[in-house]
């Protein structure tokens, strides 16, 4: 009942289109296709979904009392049947799930943040005891595995001065990423303030005073705000002396959860909290300055209430560009768009790498791309297939959507964790199969 009644709708409204409506007729036609076929898969079979889908495209492209199908809706039955058969071409909705398929995506022009392509190291704690030190990082002084009343995440809880830092097998590469969320809580008047800092340094140690020539950016958390303080290197091998007052305020950051990104080329430094950009060093890491990399807590202290943790923290090597390695081999893997748990909203940071997508196919037009989703082995088959399938669809929707590329320029497929590129048993290994994939075709 629900589908005629949207179907009568758009029969009425749009009999009488004109050709200066074409645009807006086309975008508005997706989102109703797609709207009429979350309800139809509930409530109707195959058959009744491809004769609505059908009837759409005939009434969209004026073509009423003309039944003939274009080659995408030719695929809608092979789309449907999709829920039953692993890894066939899907460019449609099929959810059994009721989840509103409204992007609330924004524009951040600013964000220009992409993560590396090559992953390093990335740590969510899973597998790590709540109360234990996290068995992939290295500290002079203490911390543990925690957990939050309002949050599905582990934490690794910094406190008091202590330095924390990765364990990797090599030296930090010339060009890399950082990324990790960061939680605080406890602060506000008459609580004593705290501060972090991100330090890259030119040997390895456990505390900025040991760490040779460095640099550091410096986080104060204050009775007043989350406040990116300053930016500084020193140390006898600095050629240049940098030292910046930033002193960038944010309230709402306080007593909250954001997302730190950092971006090291070389010997420039960026920063983000959230989507907005904070630094923006072009001479900053000097000599052998980002050879390693440190979270330092100062008085971050528990016994007056504070909370500091980070999680899932990742570092990744920026080696080829996503334009080069497409035109290179026909494809690209990025495990840089990031979804919620368990599903496939796009999150704000993905968003990145998705303009860097949306201008590679502005700029070549030749090119479509099929997307590929893959998720890591934990939960049921059959739902890591409709979990991938659908985050690929949201993908693909939002670069329709929000950077206007042409939609059929783009299909989407689901493959689960049938295709796995690393060992699903360690954090490391489940993160880099968590990636969606971008084909030419």
């Amino acid at each position: 009942m629900k589908s005629r009644i949207i179907l009568s709708i758009v029969i009425m409204f749009f009999l009488g289109g004109t050709n200066s409506q074409a645009q807006l007729l086309k975008k508005l036609k997706k989102r109703i296709e797609q709207k009429v076929e979350n309800v139809i898969v509930e409530k109707t079979s195959d058959k009744a979904a491809e004769k609505t889908s059908n009837t759409l495209d005939t009434i969209f492209e004026g073509n009423v009392g003309n039944t003939k199908r274009d080659d995408k809706n030719k695929s809608s039955k092979q789309n449907d049947d999709q829920v039953n058969n692993n890894n066939n071409e899907s460019d449609e909705y099929s959810e059994t799930e009721e989840e509103s398929s409204e992007i609330s995506f924004g524009v951040y022009s600013n964000f220009t943040f992409v993560p590396g392509n090559k992953l390093l190291f990335y740590d969510d704690f899973t597998t790590d005891a709540v109360g234990d030190f996290p068995a992939h990082w290295e500290t002079g002084g203490s911390g543990e595995v925690v957990t939050t009343s309002d949050s599905k995440s582990k934490w690794l809880s910094l406190v008091r001065r202590s330095g924390y830092m990765p364990t990797l097998e090599n030296k930090l590469p010339e060009n890399y990423t950082i990324e990790f969320d960061l939680a605080n809580n406890g602060y506000g008047i008459g609580k004593p303030n705290s501060k972090l800092f991100f330090a890259f340094l030119s040997k390895k140690a456990y505390s900025m005073g040991a760490g040779g020539t460095l640099a550091d950016v410096e986080i104060l958390l204050s009775n007043t705000g989350f406040k990116v303080s300053n930016v500084e290197n020193f140390g006898g091998e600095v050629e240049v002396k940098i030292g910046s007052r930033i002193d960038r305020e944010m309230t709402d950051y306080l007593n909250n959860t954001v997302h730190i990104s950092i971006t090291i080329n070389k010997k420039r430094l960026r920063m983000w909290v959230n989507q907005e950009k904070m630094v923006d060093s072009p001479n900053l890491l000097q000599a052998n300055i980002g050879d390693y990399f440190i979270v330092q807590a100062m008085d971050v202290l528990p016994e007056k209430g504070h909370f500091v943790g980070i999680s899932n923290f990742k570092i990744a090597e920026a080696t080829e560009d996503l334009r080069s390695l497409l035109l290179k081999s026909g494809k690209f893997t990025t495990t840089g768009i990031y979804f919620d748990t368990a599903a496939y909203t796009v999150k704000k940071e993905s968003y990145g790498i998705l303009s860097e997508i949306a201008k590679m196919l502005k700029d070549n037009p030749g090119i479509n791309l099929q997307i590929i989703g893959h998720t890591d082995s934990q939960g049921e088959d059959s739902y890591n297939e409709y979990l991938s399938r659908s985050r690929a669809q949201m993908v693909k929707q939002i670069l329709f959507e929000e950077f206007e590329v042409e939609y059929n320029r783009l299909k989407f497929i689901g493959k689960g964790e049938t295709e796995p590129i690393d060992d699903n048993d360690t954090e490391k290994g489940r993160a880099n199969n968590r990636r969606v994939e971008f084909v030419k075709i």
